[in-house]
């Protein structure tokens, strides 16, 4: 049987149930811990907080959660580990660098492709610094409208590690910009189109930006859902529905790329994310798509056999 890595151990893909391919328990932007206002991190409430929601989602049917925090955004694998443990839902964590606006890493700039490169096999091979937990998928990332020299050798770096390892691709776009660029990079080094998840396309509500990528092969991620900031959620769901009853379920995924816990201030007006929550997929999402002529078994589809065909 293929397997899956988690923060805990491989398992089988057929133990997947529902999984949702993109949120964060702890997310922290660079430099958070300088801001004297920050509010105070204490792990256990944090802990806490993300036990509960995780076991509250494993009563609708998640039982894995996708967690692609970049390696310099507070990737914290071993908390993931310890919530996994406690609320009995797998966890996948990443490999990978974020975009460069947002990542800024001058050391990490420098390096070569090849250097990149290195860094991400490492960490698939060894495991993270001294956790011995190795991640279950490559992340990358680009900017708004452009590909940068940088962002171009993360995405090399990524496609190469994927072709050695067999590991899955998930991406960062800014307001659904550049995915097609994306998978045929991804293509040009190796990757198949069906081992790529193209995030946030659903700041793009152009149906024909989304069938371009998945005329490609690759699947495409409805994945901020409750976050107005970047979106409004009846503009997904109308293009979300739309692709859906075009024939397009089998290549979809949807999320709420919700941040369980913000090291530092909270970027967005509160008013934009009141929804921002995973559970908003089950008693919002879900119910709007129904509403619209979605069936029970197109979000299976979504939910269940999409992530599994996508690992596999």
């Amino acid at each position: 049987m293929k397997k899956i890595r988690t923060v805990t151990g491989e398992i089988e893909i057929s133990q997947l149930k529902y999984v949702l391919m993109h949120e964060h328990l702890k997310i922290g932007y660079a430099g958070w811990h300088l801001d004297p206002f920050s509010p105070k991190y204490i792990k256990e409430e944090v802990l806490k907080r993300a036990v509960d929601l995780l076991s509250e989602l494993k009563s609708h049917g998640v039982n894995c959660i996708v967690d692609p925090c970049p390696m310099e955004l507070g990737r914290d694998p071993e908390f993931m580990a310890e919530v996994s443990q406690l609320s009995g839902v797998y966890i996948v964590c990443s490999t990978g660098f974020d975009l460069e606006e947002r990542g800024n890493l001058l050391a990490i700039r420098r390096l070569s492709t090849e250097q990149i490169l290195e860094i991400y096999l490492k960490e698939v091979e060894d495991g993270i610094g001294e956790t011995g937990i190795r991640p279950g998928i490559i992340k990358a990332a680009t900017g708004y409208n452009v590909i940068t020299d940088y962002e171009e050798k993360c995405l090399t770096a990524a496609s190469m590690a994927a072709a050695q390892s067999g590991l899955s691709i998930i991406t960062h776009t800014e307001k659904g910009t550049m995915g097609l660029e994306q998978v045929r990079l991804f293509n040009q080094f190796g990757v198949a189109s069906d081992k790529c998840l193209i995030g946030h396309c659903c700041a793009n509500h152009d149906l024909s930006y989304h069938v371009g990528i998945m005329e490609k092969g690759a699947y495409v991620g409805f994945d901020r859902f409750g976050n107005n900031f970047f979106a409004k959620d009846e503009m997904r769901i109308g293009t979300l529905t739309g692709l859906i009853h075009m024939g397009y379920s089998n290549q979809l995924m949807i999320s709420c790329d919700s941040v369980c816990h913000y090291m530092g201030r909270m970027p967005f007006p509160k008013d934009s994310i009141k929804n921002w929550n995973p559970l908003y997929i089950f008693n919002g999402v879900i119910p709007s798509l129904r509403e619209k002529g979605v069936t029970m078994e197109q979000i299976n589809t979504i939910l269940s056999d999409n992530p599994k065909r996508y690992f596999s």
